[in-house]
């Protein structure tokens, strides 16, 4: 492929990822806004159209749900989520809370799954979301399974982003971190890329020792004190290993 025609797909895809952003718009608008030549937009988004991955409906383009079938389809075929879909569901009912499967994609901490107890909040988490690793709970506990000049790399790449006055940016901070998360078995996340919410996790491994994802569990701050901290790391741990075992039989 050539550079011109490498630059062409990555065009189309600045236009994918603002449509998906921010739910749409005209050609004019979103040639503004991805700083694009208007002509340039169109012929992109009239190539998407006619691959069913965008739509035109009152004079704006808006993608499909082609992509939420090639991401399903995607999700289906990862051992991690065949492995874990019973035993999130058991952790959601066992915590009442939410519990999610994270796995780790291009540096980045990605819901796989979720699954909500009876008194689970409204977390707008749904499978294919993305944070940075550093900020969540399944995200720390993952890195904590990494080899050290690993997690260098994404720190040197990624950086350590602020998302809220919590969240951890000094790198000598994180690293004491993560190694308190290998002794414990589990990570936990107070508030650190949501205010207000506690989110514990532990790390899902292979008959290889490959960290494969982390399970995790959230809730407001109220409801998580310390007792129930331990239960649910406790619950999160078991779940982990559970999945792990099941690994070896999909």
């Amino acid at each position: 492929m050539t550079r011109t025609s490498n630059r062409s797909v990555e065009r189309a895809f600045a236009l994918v990822d603002e449509l998906a952003e921010n739910g749409g718009g005209r050609v004019s608008e979103l040639a503004e806004r991805v700083d694009m030549p208007v002509s340039t937009v169109h012929d992109h988004l009239q190539t998407l159209v006619e691959t069913e991955y965008v739509r035109m409906e009152d004079k704006e383009y808006q993608t499909t749900t082609r992509f939420l079938e090639v991401g399903h389809r995607q999700r289906h075929r990862l051992e991690v989520f065949k492995a874990v879909r019973d035993e999130l569901e058991t952790v959601a009912d066992e915590t009442d809370e939410h519990a999610t499967l994270f796995i780790e994609e291009e540096d980045q901490a990605v819901i796989l799954a979720v699954q909500e107890g009876s008194d689970a909040v409204n977390l707008f988490a749904y499978p294919g979301a993305r944070m940075p690793l550093h900020a969540v709970a399944p995200g720390k506990a993952m890195l904590a399974s990494m080899p050290t000049d690993r997690v260098e790399e994404i720190i040197d790449r990624h950086g350590l982003v602020e998302l809220t006055s919590r969240t951890i940016t000094d790198s000598d901070v994180l690293f004491d971190q993560l190694e308190e998360i290998r002794q414990q078995g589990y990570a936990i996340d107070e508030g650190e890329r949501i205010a207000g919410m506690v989110c514990i996790a532990a790390p899902i491994f292979d008959k290889n020792d490959r960290v494969r994802g982390a399970i995790c569990v959230c809730g407001p701050q109220s409801r998580i004190d310390e007792t129930r901290r331990d239960e649910i790391a406790d619950i999160v741990r078991r779940a982990a290993n559970v999945t792990q075992v099941n690994l070896d039989y999909v």
